[in-house]
């Protein structure tokens, strides 16, 4: 080879080379720099919500895998920092505000809130509330059931004003405790999704008021009592007389009943089983269940909902 090519070639390598270090370089600066205190894994306001409305001991609800329609109760066993166990209140260090600053931790001492790497929550294995569902409600939560490693696990806490406390967790596994005060216990250890804890705005399920006429069916053989649909949210409806001085007919509260309806006003559209919630003279309310399609009553789907509310909102357009 010409010596001016070499020359060239080694020129062209040494300029590539050159500008792979040009890029090293800002790729190197760019990085952190090792030996600082690294930035707090879990925000401090969240770990105060969590403290607050899910403190250890606290009898709270949940609903798997986002079925929203299946609520069970469980409790709060434990909370595990750092793969360490805190079964008790006073292991959360607080300052005045009730902020928690540090958590005392059987073995390693007191972790300060900023040097937590791992939060979760441990809870009682409630697989026997399961057969307390019907076959199609057990069958969407899958052959193992609701305590499937990586199924959600949504916790509920009591209402504060207008919101509820939510997070989502995940299933890390079930187990059998060893030591501790639950040994020989069945229970499941779930980790938290801190970005999904806030105050859920029970307004959000916002109701579509109406006027439609609907049949309340108490007995299966005898005649429907014909009232008015006033209201219809997503888990339930309201019910109201026909005529001044009328009065609803006795009720139970979680007596089973059956609302019919037509958007049309010719026969009748819609029959969904449903459960009473609250009954007075004037109107009931009764929270929403089965809906019939294809011959029997099945399990509301939230495509069901959307539905009824759109043709609630349009029985009127042209």
């Amino acid at each position: 080879m010409p010596c001016s090519r070499l020359a060239g070639a080694v020129t062209g390598v040494c300029d590539e080379l050159t500008m792979f270090k040009k890029l090293w370089n800002s790729f190197q600066s760019d990085k952190p720099e090792q030996g600082g205190d690294a930035p707090p894994l879990f925000d401090q306001a969240k770990l105060k919500m969590l403290a607050d409305f899910f403190p250890i001991g606290k009898k709270v609800r949940y609903y798997p895998e986002y079925q929203h329609d299946i609520v069970f109760p469980t409790i709060v066993l434990a909370y595990r920092i750092n793969d360490h166990y805190l079964y008790s209140r006073d292991s959360v260090l607080t300052d005045d505000a009730g902020t928690p600053t540090a958590f005392l931790v059987e073995g390693a001492g007191m972790v300060p809130w900023n040097k937590v790497i791992k939060f979760q929550l441990l809870l009682p294995d409630t697989s026997d509330l399961e057969r307390k569902l019907d076959y199609f409600t057990r069958a969407e939560l899958g052959r193992h059931g609701q305590f499937q490693q990586g199924n959600t696990l949504s916790l509920m806490g009591d209402s504060v004003g207008r919101g509820v406390p939510t997070v989502d967790t995940r299933v890390e596994r079930r187990q059998v405790m060893r030591s501790g005060p639950y040994a020989d216990s069945s229970t499941v250890l779930t980790t938290l999704d801190f970005d999904t804890l806030g105050l859920a705005d029970k307004r959000l399920k916002q109701r579509v008021q109406t006027h439609v006429s609907a049949g309340l069916h108490i007995a299966v053989d005898g005649p429907p009592f014909v009232c008015i649909l006033g209201d219809f949210s997503d888990n339930a409806l309201r019910l109201t007389v026909a005529n001044p001085g009328e009065v609803m007919p006795p009720m139970t509260s979680n007596e089973t009943v059956v609302v019919s309806f037509s958007l049309d006003g010719e026969g009748a559209d819609y029959a969904i089983r449903c459960t009473v919630f609250r009954r007075e003279d004037d109107y009931c309310v009764v929270n929403l269940d089965r809906i019939f399609k294809s011959g029997e009553f099945q399990k509301i789907h939230a495509m069901d909902i959307m539905e009824i509310k759109t043709g609630l909102l349009n029985r009127h357009a042209s």
